[in-house]
């Protein structure tokens, strides 16, 4: 699997305060990137652990090419057979004040206690997402204070920062951690994922950030690691494999350009899976399909309030880039 270690540009910011009052005290100017400081080296300090409820090895979180392939609607049958080590995908992009750090879970199905074709609340593949707000306060790694995380139809949003405040969304608790890692909660059977804690029965796998990317023993176990890996340098790299048969299907407009809002799934349900540039959840009549991915600064702007310095200016976004946006 890969692993890059792209470095986020290094990007000196200055303020110039003109002012006719003597007395007045200097703008404290904007914390600056540091140099040596690489995007995975970021996402690894922020990584979650994860408390993920287990019923089966279904619940096991992967890679969307746990089968070795790039074929979205063979991952239901796939899913008993492939290998099921655990990655967690992650992306970063940088404002003047903010770091935004996004991290996809991948299960190859979403399923029910009930057999399938009972309950009728199933589909191939499930990806669930959450997003990191991280002030950049001067120090290496910055200062977490908010996160959102997505269940199914909605998102939630937990502070670790009293300066936070609600916007669109309303605060649902503080950020827990262990360590200077936050802990989320995914439910089992259809993954969503929350800040706070929720029944995972019958059982839990604790994941944890690492160098290795294991399999959990059994659906009980609390000592297994997850790797990171790009999602610009994988699922968006395939976003253009679009169609039956291929990684994504159902395209969307983003601000001119045509992007996959799913994975290509046909199993109970067709596509239901989304693509972490194609959530619509938490949108308003501000946002827009895609937003919470590919402009975080925006999106956090809308669904809550930071009474300090808040820039909505990339110094570093490739997939805006990517699409010729500003």
């Amino acid at each position: 699997m890969p692993n890059p270690l792209r470095s986020i540009p290094f990007v000196l910011l200055i303020l110039v305060m003109v002012s006719c009052n003597p007395n007045t005290p200097p703008l404290t100017p904007l914390p600056h990137t540091t140099p040596s400081l690489s995007e995975y080296e970021l996402a690894y300090h922020y990584a979650p652990v994860i408390y993920q409820g287990a019923a089966s090895d279904q619940d096991y979180i992967t890679a969307v090419d746990f089968d070795g392939d790039w074929i979205g609607n063979n991952n239901w049958e796939n899913q008993p057979i492939g290998d099921l080590s655990a990655y967690v995908y992650y992306s970063v992009v940088e404002t003047e004040t903010h770091w935004f750090i996004f991290y996809s879970l991948f299960h190859p199905r979403d399923y029910t206690a009930e057999h399938c074709e009972k309950s009728r609340g199933c589909h191939e593949n499930d990806m669930e997402s959450i997003q990191l707000a991280v002030f950049k306060d001067g120090s290496r790694y910055g200062r977490l204070q908010a996160m959102e995380t997505l269940a199914h139809g909605d998102i939630y949003l937990y502070t670790a920062d009293p300066t936070v405040k609600a916007g669109y969304l309303r605060i649902f608790g503080p950020v827990q951690f262990e360590g200077e890692h936050p802990i989320i909660y995914v439910e089992p059977y259809g993954h969503g994922i929350h800040g706070h804690p929720i029944a995972l029965g019958p059982w839990k796998v604790v994941y944890r950030v690492g160098e290795e990317a294991q399999i959990p023993e059994d659906v009980n176990d609390s000592h297994v690691t997850y790797r990171l890996i790009s999602i610009y340098e994988t699922l968006w790299a395939h976003r253009d494999e679009v169609g039956q048969g291929r990684a994504f299907d159902r395209l969307f407009n983003y601000r001119g350009s045509n992007l996959p809002a799913t994975l290509d799934g046909d199993n109970y349900e067709s596509d239901r899976a989304n693509t972490p540039w194609g959530y619509s959840q938490a949108i308003g009549k501000v946002l827009r399909r895609g937003d919470w991915f590919l402009d975080p600064a925006r999106a956090f702007a809308y669904h809550a309030t930071f009474e300090g310095e808040f820039s909505t200016r990339y110094l570093y976004n490739p997939y805006l880039a990517d699409l010729g946006l500003p």
